[in-house]
């Protein structure tokens, strides 16, 4: 998978309640980019996955299109259990957990093979993670709000407005949620045209409140550097 886009995935922050906790938030979230070779080969990547998240979890995994190929468990067997590679964790479910000490971590969870599979934080570059709460909750590090200047476009989104900054021929806006403490739309790319990406996120209001790391307990867990062998 696209480095980037794990970064741009794994910018997702909470706000620390002092009240009862939450309600889990449900959403869609929305990734398209785009971009010209130098030999004039225009590719697009595009990919949803749905978004849940409390004060202590957050939770995406990859919504798979109709075609999309399966998966055949059959192909990890070995010893009577799942064999992995880093490979095998591209289209895997995300959790990034923090504990009451603020220590942050991170899994990737194969749902269809029942695995749950542990990163240590000399790993997380690997993925694309940069290890911080605040950009796993927010889509974004909520300090790159303070460095973007306020927008004059309009938002059709109540309590939510534009941010945006423009600097040597490239530009980034982002539709800011103060309540939620989230990016509900972020835009990047150059002017020339060359590069563009957008992130895009649906709340889901009436989605069930599902917890899905509760759903882990009997899942065989594995260390990311069981993977590379």
């Amino acid at each position: 998978m696209n480095k980037s886009i794990l970064c741009a995935l794994f910018s997702a922050l909470p706000l620390i309640a002092t009240a009862a906790p939450a309600a889990p938030l449900v959403a869609t979230v929305q990734v398209e980019s785009r971009w010209i070779t130098a030999d004039g080969v225009e590719k697009t990547t595009r990919f949803a996955e749905r978004l849940v998240r409390s004060d202590s979890h957050v939770w995406t995994e990859r919504i798979k299109p109709a075609g999309t190929p399966s998966g055949e468990a059959a192909e990890h067997a070995h010893a009577g259990e799942a064999h992995l590679h880093p490979s095998d964790l591209a289209g895997a479910a995300k959790l990034v957990g923090r504990d009451k000490q603020g220590k942050v971590s991170l899994s990737f969870v194969r749902t269809d093979l029942k695995t749950r599979v542990d990163m240590s934080p000399r790993d997380y570059d690997a993925v694309g993670f940069d290890g911080k709460w605040e950009s796993a909750w927010s889509l974004i590090d909520p300090a790159l709000i303070t460095r973007l200047a306020p927008s004059k476009r309009e938002s059709s989104v109540a309590g939510a407005r534009w941010f945006e900054q423009r600097a040597n021929g490239e530009y980034m806006r982002v539709l800011w949620s103060d309540s939620l403490k989230l990016a509900l739309r972020v835009e990047s790319g150059r002017d020339d045209g060359s590069r563009a990406s957008r992130t895009l996120v649906k709340l889901e209001p009436q989605a069930a409140a599902t917890q899905p790391w509760t759903q882990l307990s009997a899942y065989t867990r594995k260390d990311y550097t069981d993977l590379l062998d």
